[in-house]
This record gives C-alpha cells, structure tokens and sequence, in this order.
C-alpha cells in the first residue's frame, strides 16, 4: 500500500482521485497548499506526491518536501506555463486530471513496485548504538 499526498486547491478533484486510489488499494491524504504539504510529508513521507501545477508555478524547488526512498513528484493541471527547469526535470509524469486517473493508478502501481524491488519500500532506523552523540 503506496502513501500518496494529493495537493491541489479543488477539495472536489482531490476527494474523488482520493477515492479511486483507496480503491486501488493506496492511502491517500490531501494537503490545499505546498506548505501544509510539507507538514503532512514530514509525519508520513509520502511515496508519490501529485500536485497541482498552478502551485508549482512560482516555486524554484520543492527543498524541505520530503518523500519516501524512490519517491517521485507527480504534477497535473493546464500545461499552458511551463515548469521552473529544476521543477522539471523533478517531475515523473504530467497528467490532466480527472481524465487521466487510470494512468495515475498505474503510476502509483509502478513507483510501489520500483521502490519494493530496490529493497526502499522499508525505511530502517538507526540502532540507538549508532547514532551520533549530539
């Protein structure tokens, strides 16, 4: 089960991609803003964070955003202004939602798979033993 962070202002399209990726099998949490989807991504790393493009616009990087080991960034909305190149070159996959949810099921499917074949779907923890002193 993938954790997926949907991040959009339309509650309306994230609920209902929401839905069809619990049905799929994947959690999924909605944050309205990049900031409170930095505070959600810290508690639970999200492997797939799909947002809106109109968010991205005026960003350089998503630094601070922290997602899951082979984690990737998903970015949906109207193509029409392009992405900041850091932005870019970051990104999976561009997909106009709602139209394309089959395709965002299979991208969450395949990002599942990679990170579980790699042996990074498990974060382990630092023995106790050997963690530097601070």
């Amino acid at each position: 089960m993938a954790s997926i962070l949907l991040v959009g202002a339309d509650t309306a399209l994230l609920e209902g991609i929401a839905q069809a990726l619990a049905s799929a099998g994947h959690q999924a949490l909605t944050a309205t803003s990049l900031a409170e989807a930095s505070f959600v991504a810290t508690a639970v790393p999200p492997l797939l964070a799909v947002i809106d493009r109109s968010l991205l616009i005026n960003a350089t990087e998503l630094r601070g955003f922290g997602l899951a080991p082979r984690g990737a960034i998903v970015v949906f909305g109207d193509p029409v202004t392009p992405l900041p190149g850091a932005l870019r070159r970051a990104v999976l996959a561009e997909l106009q939602l709602p139209l394309e949810r089959a395709r965002l099921t299979a991208l969450a499917a395949h990002v599942e798979e990679r990170a579980r074949r790699t042996g990074r779907d498990v974060v382990a923890e630092t023995p106790p033993d050997s963690r530097p002193a601070l």
